[in-house]
């Protein structure tokens, strides 16, 4: 009887080991959202007038600021404008490289030819997707901005739906 009752310990004892091994063990099936993004549009180039009052009559930034407006939905889609990128005033198709690494967004924009002698500011269009609620720092690469000036850059606390607008000065052409 004592060998009996040894045997079924022992047996409770390496069934108990072996479904915590396999419990233990278990692959997570839940796949991690890979982010994405796309410029949607670009549009330019961009005539500032000024009214009879000597002042600028458009709404929103300025010629001589280089701004990024951002709306996100709180879960996963960030929406993105570049307001007066600067580029050839003949670009071509502009494009834009979309690098996730890590915590940091960087959207390096770029122009297919400069076909003109003159530049022109733009607003461009982007979404990014599978964008899961966290702590980003966005950074844009702009062709026309001279070494050594403040990249626009900025961080985002994306825990909810938001928004804002964040600008830098610029203070050369063609954003004077």
């Amino acid at each position: 009887m004592n060998l009996k009752r040894r045997f079924l310990t022992t047996l409770c004892v390496v069934i108990c080991l072996v479904l915590v091994t396999i419990g233990g063990c278990k692959k997570s099936t839940e796949v991690q959202p890979v982010p994405s993004g796309v410029l949607l549009q670009s549009n330019g180039c961009k005539q500032f007038l000024v009214n009879a009052a000597g002042q600028l009559d458009n709404f929103g930034p300025g010629p001589y600021e280089d701004c990024l407006e951002f709306q996100y939905n709180g879960t996963n889609i960030l929406v993105l404008r570049h307001i007066n990128a600067g580029f050839n005033c003949c670009p071509g198709e502009i494009t834009a490289e979309i690098d996730f690494n890590s915590k940091l967004i960087t959207i390096t924009e770029r122009e297919q030819e400069q076909g003109c002698h003159c530049l022109c500011l733009f607003d461009l269009d982007y979404e990014v997707v599978n964008l899961v609620p966290g702590v980003y720092t966005l950074r844009i690469i702009e062709p026309y901005v001279d070494e050594g000036d403040q990249v626009l850059e900025l961080t985002l606390e994306l825990w909810s739906a938001t928004s804002g607008t964040h600008c830098v000065q610029r203070d050369y052409y063609p954003w004077n």
